[in-house]
Parts: C-alpha cells; structure tokens; sequence
C-alpha cells in the first residue's frame, strides 16, 4: 500500500438476503464528534502565522490570510452580520467569487451560525434587481430564500442585497455553539439529470467526511496539505470539500484561476513558489500540465518537486492521457526518488462531496475505491446493472426545492440512489476495488429494445479517435442505430475521423455499438446552459435537451457524415 496510507486496511463484502452487496471497511470513523469551526479554533491557537490562503490581489500579486487573522476577521464579520439583523439559522447567499472576501464571509457563517449559500454564478451574471426576475435566476432565489446576499464591490445592491462594505460597523460576536444537525450551508446539485436542487450542509456531514478523510489518508496529518485549487466554490468539491479539507488539517490553500493553456505560465510560477504537496482536480487540469510538461519539463519539475498525490475523479480520465501521466510520474521518480501516487474517488453533493476513496495508488482510471470509513455501500441489481448506493452519517437531510424541502431518493433500506452504475473487480495487488460501469441515466434502448451502455462505449470510442477528438456524445434512443456529435481536436480533419469510426465500426459492429452516423460540433459547449459542469465536463443529458435539434436531424440521416 501506498505510504501514507491506512496500513492493513480491507474492504469487508457480505451479501444481503435480497442478494444485493454491501462494502464496508474495517477501519473504525474516528474524530466525527469534532466540528470544523473546533479545528479553525485550533489552528489559530497552535500556527497562528500559518497560511491558510492566498489569492490573486487583483494588481498582479497575491494576497494572504493566516489562521489567526482569518479567525479573528472571521469573528468581526459574525459581529457585523449580527448587528444587521442576523440569527443562528438565518440564510446568507453569496455572488462573491473564491476569494479572501468569500473565505471571510464563509468562515464568519460557520462561527455565527447562519446557513452560507453560494449562488450559481452564470444565472445571476445580468441580475440588476433582488429579488431577481430572470426565469433561473428568480428559480434558484425561490429555493434558497436568503435572508441577505452579499454582492461584489461596484454591483447594483438594494432590498436584501448589498456589499461587505456596506454591512454597519459593529465588534466582534462571540463564536456560537454549532450541534451536528445544524445546517451551515446550501450547494446546488449541477442540474445535469433535471433542474438544480438546493442540498442543505449539516456541519455533522463535514466532520464525517474530514474525519474519514483523515482515516482513509492519513498522510493528510503527517504534514499539513498544501494545495493549489481552481474548483469553484458554488459547487460542494472546491467550496466545501477542499476548503474545509485544508481547514481540518491546518493546511495551507492556495486559488488560483481555471486552468488554461495561457494561463499556464503563471501556474508553474505559483507551483514552483508555494510548492504544493496535493493535487486535486479534474483530467482537464492534469491534461494541460501534461502539455507543459511536453513543452517545459524542467520548469514542470520544479513545480512539482514536493507534490506526492494527486486526486481526480476516478470516471472521467481517458487512456491516453493516462499513459502520459504514467510516463510523467516515471520521469519525476527518477529525478527526486519518490513516485506521486494517483488517488481517485466517488463522490456527490448529496454527500457532502465525498461517497468512495481508493486505499492507496491505483493503477488504471475508472477506479472508485471503498466507501469512507463508517459509511456504506450496496450494489443493487436495477434494470441489469448494479447500481451503486450509499449509506452513512455525511448524507444530506432532504433536497430544497421552490415548494421548500423533499426527501432524497432513499431506498427501503435508507441508501441514497446514485443512479451510477459500479462493480467489483480486483486490483494489481488482488484486492477487491469498487469500479465505475456507467450511468444508469446515460444509458438507452434501441428500437430493438437492445441497451446501449452510452457512458463506457463513449469512452471506448474516445480510445480509439485518440487526439482526434476531445469529446463525443452518443445518441439514438428509440432508433435503429447510434449516431454521435463529436468535438473534433484543434487541426483533426472529418476524413481522418470517419476513417478512425469506419474502423471502429469494423470491430465492433453490432447495431448497439456500431456508429451510424456522425456530424462535428461546429460550437463551443456552454456552461451557462449547462452544457460543460463545473468540472469541465460535457453533460450529455443537457446537451441532448439544448441541441435536440441536431440529434433529432442526425437520427433522421438530414444532416452528418458515414463512416466509411
């Protein structure tokens, strides 16, 4: 096992009368009964002058927050909150981006009480007036019903809306008692099955989640974490996740913007400063550092001279930028004795974040790991599949909705419906590893009534296009074959593409597996419309619904082009 890892853990598998499985682990949840606010306190007491964030100044620089100012400014705001009217439970919604601003507003919510949303920003990016009139906008203000939002400096404020600056001056309030059950915040699930749902936070979900954290990887206390992070903070992996992961482990922080390939050279610079120990992310930022690396690698090296684990989410990596990352890994070990070990996960807002963790280093993508320590998993037959569903203490209450709270799609059994697919098969070391097999969602029949597993047959296809494309989408529900809208790479040429499928097809013929037809997207996918998460990842159920159009032409053979 990977050092730094639970030595001697094991997944536990028995199987239910009704036949499903269920995965446990022999680890023992330790540290549950603390809460976050507790560990602010702490850090403050016993690393006052340690970092726990730096962002971009807005002048060219960066600007900090150390765990003792950020507790006492934490205090002043709670202080000035209150003097506006504020009570433990009240709703403070907040369009201020990841920031020191928001980080203080954040921790002010968790010491005073008050219930911290952050807003969805694209809905609300044209919003003069709150409460808002713009359809989405005014939706998601009906669902979390904020007693106050607080606006960037410059933007229009008036009713409940208003500034930081604007807040009347008052001292700081005491830190208010929090109990388990409290609600500290409210995510937004990404809309990607249906409309938002609002998710209320319990501070007792976050202190499970840390804790099992801190159980599962325990080198996350051997020294504190030090992170560079990009995710943003309207969604429960960057706003809640890894915030409050730093906060637990009296790590260190470090925002900086979406990754791009111009924003890369200050990447590397920030990198090579603050030298992170952690990396977590999504494929998209590990892809443009593997372009760096391609192009600089001594500058990527010294950039990742103390990095020893990088996360990402273990469904969504293609195989070849896993060979690039194997080769990388390689490299690193030979110039500075000590292998990076890749850690992945499964996770939903439902959750807090976090449902699955690998026990150490794993050795392909699609791997979820075991489920956190003191919660459970069950693998349920469901329409040919096992669906995955999960059961502990970091489960949300309910959903929030414009008719107020709604119960969570729980079975008879308490576990929460994931709609994903899983299965176990064994790693290279023959321990038994829960692995992703789809979306039950994702997946559709045929006129034959033949299913097709859309979300692993896109990842076949992908494999086989290789750098031709970045993307595909699949389609054909109700019809005789597949078709696919695909994002061809920068330069790729529809002829070298419909010779790649034709080869494709010739492998795999079958009328479930076999594409039909294709056309290239000729736009960019939105993430106002939801189109592109805040992972960077198409969603192939809005993109059906935006672009119904062009599926409904390409079924129809109106429009695309034939693998040859």
């Amino acid at each position: 096992m990977t050092e730094g890892m639970a030595p001697g853990a094991r997944l536990q598998v028995d199987r239910r009368e009704d036949g499903a499985l269920r995965l446990t682990t022999d680890q023992t949840l330790l540290g549950a009964e603390s809460d976050i606010a507790c560990k602010l306190r702490h850090w403050a007491r016993v690393a006052p002058d340690r970092m726990l964030m730096t962002a971009p100044d807005g002048a060219g620089g960066r600007a900090g927050l150390r765990y003792g100012e950020a507790l006492l400014e934490a205090r002043r705001l709670h202080g000035r909150l209150a003097a506006r009217g504020l009570r433990p439970g009240d709703r403070v919604a907040s369009l201020l981006p990841a920031g020191l601003e928001a980080l203080r507003l954040r921790l002010a919510c968790l010491l005073g009480g008050f219930v911290h949303i952050t807003l969805p920003p694209h809905p609300f990016r044209a919003v003069a007036q709150f409460p808002p009139e713009a359809p989405e906008a005014a939706r998601l203000w009906r669902v979390a019903a904020p007693d106050l939002v607080v606006l960037p400096a410059g933007c229009p404020a008036g009713g409940p809306a208003l500034a930081l600056t604007d807040l009347p001056e008052a001292p700081a309030a005491p830190d208010r008692p929090g109990a388990p059950q409290d609600w500290t915040a409210i995510f937004f699930t990404s809309g990607s099955t249906g409309a938002a749902k609002g998710v209320p936070i319990t501070r007792g979900m976050i202190s499970s989640c840390q804790a099992a954290y801190a159980v599962a990887w325990p080198f996350l206390a051997e020294e504190p974490p030090v992170l560079i992070d990009w995710m943003p903070w309207n969604h429960v992996f960057g706003g809640l996740d890894n915030l409050f992961k730093i906060v637990w482990n009296g790590g260190s922080l470090h925002l900086a913007p979406p990754p791009s390939a111009e924003g890369m050279g200050a990447m590397l610079d920030l990198m090579a400063e603050v030298r992170p120990s952690l990396s977590i992310g999504v494929p998209l930022g590990l892809k443009l550092l593997m372009d760096a690396w391609d192009a600089q690698p001594d500058r990527v090296a010294q950039g990742c001279a103390a990095l020893r684990h990088i996360f990402f989410a273990g469904a969504a990596m293609d195989p070849a930028l896993w060979d690039r990352l194997a080769g990388f890994r390689d490299a690193l070990a030979g110039r500075y004795g000590h292998r990076i070990a890749v850690l992945s996960g499964y996770g939903a807002t439902e959750a807090g974040s976090t449902m699955c963790l690998v026990p150490g280093d794993i050795a392909a993508p699609g791997v979820l790991g075991w489920p956190l320590p003191g919660h459970e998993v069950a693998l349920v037959e469901t329409d040919g599949l096992s669906e995955i569903r999960f059961r502990g203490p970091n489960l949300a209450p309910c959903y929030l909705g414009e008719d107020g709270p709604f119960p969570l799609p729980l079975d008879a059994d308490g576990y929460y419906r994931t709609g994903d697919a899983g299965l176990l098969a064994p790693d290279p070391a023959g321990q038994p590893m829960l692995r992703f097999d789809g979306r039950l969602a994702e997946d559709f029949k045929l006129s034959s009534g033949i299913k097709v597993r859309a979300g692993l047959l896109r990842g076949r296809i992908l494999g086989r296009l290789g750098p031709l494309a970045s993307d595909l989408v699949l389609g054909g529900a109700g019809g005789d074959g597949l078709v696919a809208l695909i994002l061809a790479a920068p330069g790729a040429e529809v002829r070298a593409i419909a010779a790649a499928l034709d080869g494709w097809n010739r492998d795999n013929p079958g009328s479930s597996t076999a594409i039909r037809r294709f056309a290239l997207a000729d736009f960019t996918p939105s993430a106002e419309e939801g189109e592109v998460s805040a992972k960077g990842q198409l969603v192939a159920s809005r993109l059906h619904r935006t672009r119904s159009g062009l599926f409904a032409d390409l079924m129809a053979d109106r429009i695309g082009e034939v693998p040859r």
